[in-house]
C-alpha cells in the first residue's frame, strides 16, 4: 500500500514540474516575442531618396543651390504623401528635424551643416514678387493635406554647404521622442553627391499654391 502511495506522489511531482517548465518557457517566449515586435517597431525609417512614418513620407526630390555673400547654400525640393485616412499637415507627417551633414574637405571630420537659413534668401531684395511667391510656397507647410494626395513643395530653410565635393547625407532626428525605437537607425539616411546640387534652375511655378 505504502509503494502504491509512494509511486502515486512521485507521478504528481513529475506532472507539476512538467507544467511549471511549460509555463516558464511559455512565458518567455511571449517576452521574447513582445521584445522583438517593440524593437522592430519603428515610426520612421529612410528607403532610397524617401523618409517613411506612420502617416506617410517625405521624399527628397532634389538639391537646389544658390550662392549669398560667397557661401553656398542648397534648398530641399521635397514632396510629401499622406498615406493616412485623415487630413495631416506636413509636420505631423514628418515631425522629426531633417539634419544635413557632410564630410569636411580633408574628410576628417563629419559636418552638421547649418539649417538656419532662410530658403527665400535664394532671391536678392530687388526680387520682392519671388521673395514673397517664395515665402508662400514654404509656408504652405501649415495647410493639410488630404488623405491619399501629395504636395510638392521647397522646405522653410537653406542649408550652408561646408564644400562642394564631397556628398550631403540626411538624416531625422526627434528630440522630443520618449523611445529610442522612434527612428530606425539603421535606415536613416538619405544621400546625394554635392554634384548634383543645381544652381540658378528654380521654376517657382513647379511648386502648389
Amino acid at each position: 500500500m505504502k509503494r502504491i502511495i509512494l509511486l502515486a506522489g512521485i507521478a504528481f511531482s513529475s506532472t507539476v514540474l512538467i507544467g511549471c517548465s511549460s509555463k516558464s518557457t511559455n512565458s518567455s517566449d511571449t517576452q521574447t516575442t513582445s521584445s522583438s515586435t517593440v524593437k522592430n517597431n519603428y515610426k520612421y525609417y529612410a528607403k532610397g531618396k524617401t523618409f517613411y512614418s506612420k502617416k506617410g513620407s517625405m521624399t527628397i526630390n532634389r538639391l537646389i543651390g544658390y550662392t549669398n555673400d560667397n557661401n553656398n547654400y542648397f534648398i530641399l525640393d521635397v514632396t510629401f504623401k499622406n498615406t493616412s485616412k485623415k487630413l495631416q499637415d506636413t509636420t505631423s507627417i514628418m515631425s522629426p528635424n531633417v539634419e544635413a551633414y557632410q564630410l569636411n574637405k580633408d574628410q576628417s571630420q563629419k559636418v552638421k551643416l547649418d539649417g538656419s537659413n532662410s530658403a527665400s534668401d535664394y532671391y536678392s531684395s530687388d526680387q520682392i514678387d519671388n521673395y514673397n511667391r517664395m515665402n508662400e510656397i514654404t509656408n504652405s507647410q501649415s495647410n493639410k493635406i488630404l488623405p491619399g494626395k501629395s504636395v510638392h513643395t521647397l522646405m522653410e530653410f537653406s542649408y550652408k554647404l561646408n564644400n562642394n565635393t564631397n556628398a550631403i547625407t540626411f538624416s531625422l532626428n526627434d528630440p522630443n521622442a520618449i523611445s529610442k525605437e522612434t527612428i530606425n537607425p539603421k535606415k536613416n539616411k538619405v544621400t546625394f553627391d554635392a554634384s548634383s546640387i543645381s544652381y540658378n534652375s528654380l521654376n517657382l511655378n513647379d511648386y502648389s499654391n
